[in-house]
């Protein structure tokens, strides 16, 4: 936690400017960078080739979300780490990539939403843990529909699945009833934004 609040603090940090920052062993620092790293809770944004290799670390949206959900302290400063971040452009490419605007009229105004935004898949995400852990359930119709859903990008198990629908009357029901109830879902969730 302290090596991430140092990068979240201080900007992208290289395993040196992070030993500086914390304090903590070099040795330490490189073993939670690299743990970090393999996680993907942090990332590399940028590498410096010229001199003595100088690779920085920034922060990922998962990285954020999974220690949001672990510190009170941290989540309660997680606005100002948003405007802290969303000067650097690889922020913007991850804020970006969930879906934010990251125009520079709407980026400042996006801090209420990205606390809204951790709350969120922080929930999530601990909702995962708990799977993991045993601690609660899924039903077998939501793992059917989990895997059908990781296996629909593999072609052999796409053709398989369009063979079994045209085939089984009772598979084509469900699939209908459940796009019918996701499609009033939708349609009700677009009427509640206007």
């Amino acid at each position: 936690m302290d090596i991430f609040r140092a990068i979240m603090d201080h900007g992208p940090l290289t395993l040196y400017s992070a030993n500086s920052k914390t304090r903590i062993p070099i040795g330490t620092i490189h073993r939670h960078f690299k743990q970090l790293s393999k996680s993907g809770k942090i990332r590399v944004y940028k590498s410096k080739d010229k001199g003595r290799k100088k690779i920085e670390y920034g922060p990922t949206m998962y990285g954020i979300v999974s220690f949001y959900k672990q510190d009170m302290e941290f989540a309660e400063k997680i606005e100002n780490y948003y405007l802290i971040w969303i000067e650097n452009k690889e922020f913007q490419k991850d804020l970006e990539g969930e879906g934010f605007d990251v125009s520079k009229d709407n980026l400042k105004k996006s801090k209420q939403v990205f606390r809204k935004y951790m709350n969120y898949f922080s929930a999530v995400e601990e909702q995962i843990e708990k799977i993991k852990n045993g601690e609660d359930s899924i039903s077998r119709d939501m793992q059917v529909f989990f895997s059908s859903m990781m296996l629909s990008s593999n072609p052999k198990y796409q053709k398989l699945w369009t063979e079994l629908y045209g085939e089984l009357p009772g598979m084509q029901k469900s699939l209908e009833e459940y796009m019918d109830s996701m499609i009033k879902s939708y349609k009700e969730f677009k009427k509640n934004l206007k």
